[in-house]
């Protein structure tokens, strides 16, 4: 009976395919559910640190620059380093990071800058504490690029076939992974603090590569066979081969779009959910407001993934379907938010409703758009995987944010961002249409992207 249930929702898996998405559900799970134990505490440090209302929309703004560097140096990394070794490296970078951060939270003072110091007048133009921006940009960061160096690891070792039955499967322990995270974030916050949170945060992505290494080597020999040419050295094209052939590829434009364009719709909602919650709640009331946002978005996405949803649309609808269904259900969740804000609701209802908007896009994302999209990274050469997706993951879904950060400074702001969201839908519809067509295409002809 068990075994018919989980064909039913995940499709034929083999024993031999469930040790292999068991053991990469394994690194995933420390990563992705780290991320989001850490993700939200991000606006209640930066509004400590420096201030939230006023300045969330400027480091919306400018961090796709720092990620434009970031990135640079990542694509760099990925010419110089083989993709298990580069894991290594930058978990051992991000986990010592959030280790020193925790100790940091607790004691700001020590790299703050006084005035009387001769390095004051290089700082002072800085609004707040230097800490509050580089612990939100550094979160970025990992977001963007150890996620996606994990996601690409995945795609690497996947055929189209057996990503369409395993991925399902695979999203449900993630998910798990992350109501854990978000759980464990909203107890130690209203118990022991911030500082806690990020010393676990840093041994957990220690941990991680463990995993990788246990997948390299239970399936060395079947590597070997059939992925020699991704696991080998390959001669370098250079830091910038990410970025063009992210422009000069139709396919892989439709994938940074299909992927990204959430974030300018998700933006604009977080923002309005922020500046309604912190005009009644304190940084860790706001704290735990934003675990219950983080608690909502994933147990919408193990809700749906968990009866198999992501499995089952892909198989019985199509790829096709999937990529053009979330836009479509966002553009009803604007329209549905913007008739509750002309109904004339304070702030104390307010939040609470955008924040169940918030749930639902970035819940579906996680749980429909997320995977369908890793999926169209199948058909495409390693430079695209590991270099296109670094820039689309890193500065591709910056730049979105940055935009929603934009829009948010305009008033008057909810009736400009209904407006401007809902372009944006009908925009990303139509690409969502081209890049399924596209995929469909290359999967008949057995090309890839190159």
């Amino acid at each position: 009976m068990i075994s018919k249930i989980i064909k039913a929702l995940w499709g034929d898996l083999t024993k031999e395919e469930y040790k292999k998405f068991g053991i990469l559900a394994g690194a995933m799970m420390l990563i992705v559910g780290n991320y989001w134990m850490l993700r939200v505490t991000k606006d209640a440090l930066f509004n400590l640190f420096v201030g939230f209302e006023k300045y969330q929309p400027v480091i919306k703004i400018i961090t796709p620059l720092l990620m434009f560097a970031v990135a640079l140096g990542y694509s760099k990394l990925v010419d110089l380093f083989k993709k298990n070794t580069l894991i290594y490296i930058m978990c051992a970078f991000y986990g010592f990071t959030f280790i020193i951060l925790s100790f940091l939270i607790t004691h700001p003072n020590i790299v703050s800058i006084n005035d009387t110091s001769k390095f004051y007048p290089l700082v002072s133009w800085i609004p707040g504490k230097g800490l509050g921006w580089f612990l939100y940009i550094f979160l970025e960061t990992y977001g963007s690029i150890l996620i996606a160096l994990f996601y690409s690891f995945i795609a690497s070792v996947m055929t189209t076939d057996l990503a369409k039955k395993g991925y399902g499967f695979l999203f449900v322990f993630i998910q798990i992974a992350t109501m854990v995270g978000v759980l464990v974030e909203m107890y130690l916050v209203k118990t022991q603090g911030f500082s806690i949170v990020y010393f676990i945060g840093g041994v957990l992505v220690l941990i991680a590569p463990i995993f990788i290494k246990l997948y390299l080597s239970v399936f060395k020999k079947e590597l070997e066979e059939t992925k020699k040419s991704e696991l080998s050295e390959k001669k370098a094209t250079g830091f910038l081969e990410g970025i063009k052939l992210l422009l000069t590829r139709p396919y892989v434009i439709g994938i940074f779009i299909v992927a990204s364009f959430y974030e300018i719709i998700s933006t604009i909602i977080e923002y309005q959910m922020g500046v309604s919650a912190l005009s009644t709640l304190s940084h860790q009331e706001f704290a735990v407001f934003k675990g219950y946002q983080g608690l909502g978005i994933n147990v919408l996405s193990f809700i749906f993934v968990v009866f198999g949803g992501t499995s089952i649309f892909m198989r019985k609808f199509g790829l096709k379907f999937c990529l053009i269904a979330f836009p479509t259900t966002i553009g009803l969740i604007v329209l549905s938010s913007y008739v509750s804000f002309l109904s004339g609701l304070g702030n104390n209802y307010m939040m609470w409703i955008f924040l169940w908007a918030s749930v639902a896009i970035k819940g579906l994302n996680y749980a429909l758009n997320k995977p369908t999209s890793e999926v169209l990274y199948v058909p495409t050469s390693k430079d695209v995987r590991f270099k296109s997706k670094g820039w689309i993951d890193s500065v591709g879904l910056r730049t979105t944010k940055s935009l929603g950060g934009a829009i948010n400074k305009i008033s008057p702001l909810f009736l400009y961002g209904t407006v401007v969201s809902l372009g944006i839908v009908g925009i990303w519809i139509f690409v969502a249409t081209f890049v399924g067509n596209k995929f469909n295409e290359l999967q008949e002809e057995n090309k890839i992207i190159e």
